[in-house]
């Protein structure tokens, strides 16, 4: 299996998933409903990766690509479906199977990678997702604004989908079996991930209502909030240089964040707040695909139960972080939310880089 379906899938995967807070403020609208009513969307997402993570190493324990087949052709329905709803349960219906769908291609991903030079790779393909990101609230955005309804978009992310079913064939055997595992480097590696993907989320999720919050329509607050995915595929096209050449990422990547973060919390009017979220993306971008990496590594583990280690920690935070942002937002506001979510979970991320590089320098040789 090349890189190249893996890029495929990544590329459905990140115009959907990136648009579902696009898709939130929209199907909202549709329905009369308030937008924090809605935060299923993404709860399903997290839901599926939950139980993914659990089937994990059952699913994978013969062949990865066939997984990858079925993931890509249930990610397909659920987002067609997700983008003609016309009720409320056509639309739980469609963001059940996309969540599904999409967990599969998150858990498959790190398994068919696995090898030399992995968070470079994973950053590479997780940038193409990102890259591809940037369409979906802009055409949503831009649909919405012409008259068209803007959930529309997410058809054009069935084609690249399609594909991975049908050109995908079966390939090697998943091998190796589990050794000794060091307990605390395997739970300090899951948490990185559920702390990283918990930032991502937050902004992924509840940008584009931030900036709705500060004057915007629906559908320029849709495209405005790109700026954020801007910022992720931009740093995850960096990050392959900047990782052979020791760059700091996670320190780097942290104190972008915070400073996004403050923005984004601050200000008033779209213009900073854009430009705050463009930094958190900067700062956010690398680090799932760096802290995916830095668990697939922990010796011991074979690619199968890394795999689905690592989809049970993106679920955790996709399930926790934007519902706790939701409420924090109904109690105070979503200015207040980010500023208190957000840059807790940046120290928090430091301070497990910290005790990964800890344990890495008396590690024996």
């Amino acid at each position: 299996m090349s890189d190249r379906q893996v890029v495929f899938a990544q590329v459905g995967l990140g115009f959907t998933i990136n648009s579902l807070g696009a898709c939130l403020v929209l199907l909202a609208r549709d329905l009369a409903t308030p937008a924090a009513g809605l935060a299923w969307l993404s709860s399903s997402f997290g839901a599926g990766l939950l139980a993914a993570g659990l089937a994990g190493r059952w699913v994978l324990r013969r062949h990865p690509q066939p997984v990858l087949r079925l993931a890509a052709l249930v990610t397909a329905a659920g987002t067609a479906l997700l983008a003609t709803a016309p009720v409320a349960a056509l639309a739980a219906a469609g963001a059940i199977l996309l969540g599904l769908g999409a967990a599969g291609v998150v858990l498959v991903t790190p398994a068919l990678l696995r090898g030399q030079d992995l968070a470079p790779r994973l950053a590479r393909v997780n940038a193409a997702g990102s890259v591809a990101a940037l369409l979906g609230p802009l055409t949503m955005g831009a649909l919405d604004t012409a008259g068209v309804n803007g959930r529309l978009a997410l058809l054009a992310a069935v084609v690249p989908l399609v594909l991975v079913a049908v050109e995908v064939r079966p390939g090697a055997r998943m091998t190796g079996a589990d050794g000794a595992l060091p307990r605390r480097a395997a739970a300090v590696a899951w948490s990185a991930i559920v702390v990283a993907v918990s930032m991502e989320f937050c902004f992924s999720i509840w940008a584009t209502a931030r900036l709705q919050v500060s004057g915007l329509s629906a559908g320029t607050a849709a495209a405005a909030a790109t700026a954020f995915l801007a910022g992720m595929a931009g740093a995850r096209l960096l990050a392959p240089r900047l990782l052979r050449r020791g760059v700091p990422i996670v320190p780097l990547s942290c104190g972008l964040v915070a400073a996004g973060t403050l923005i984004v919390a601050l200000a008033g009017t779209p213009a900073p707040i854009a430009a705050g979220l463009l930094a958190a993306g900067l700062g956010i971008g690398p680090l799932y695909p760096v802290t995916l990496a830095r668990l697939v590594q922990v010796p011991g583990l074979t690619g199968a139960r890394s795999a689905a280690y690592g989809a049970l920690a993106s679920g955790t935070a996709i399930l926790a972080a934007p519902a706790g942002l939701a409420m924090l937002g109904a109690a105070l506001d979503l200015r207040t939310a980010f500023l208190i979510t957000v840059m807790p979970l940046a120290l928090l991320l430091l301070l497990l880089a910290r005790a990964q590089l800890g344990a890495s320098a008396v590690r024996p040789r």
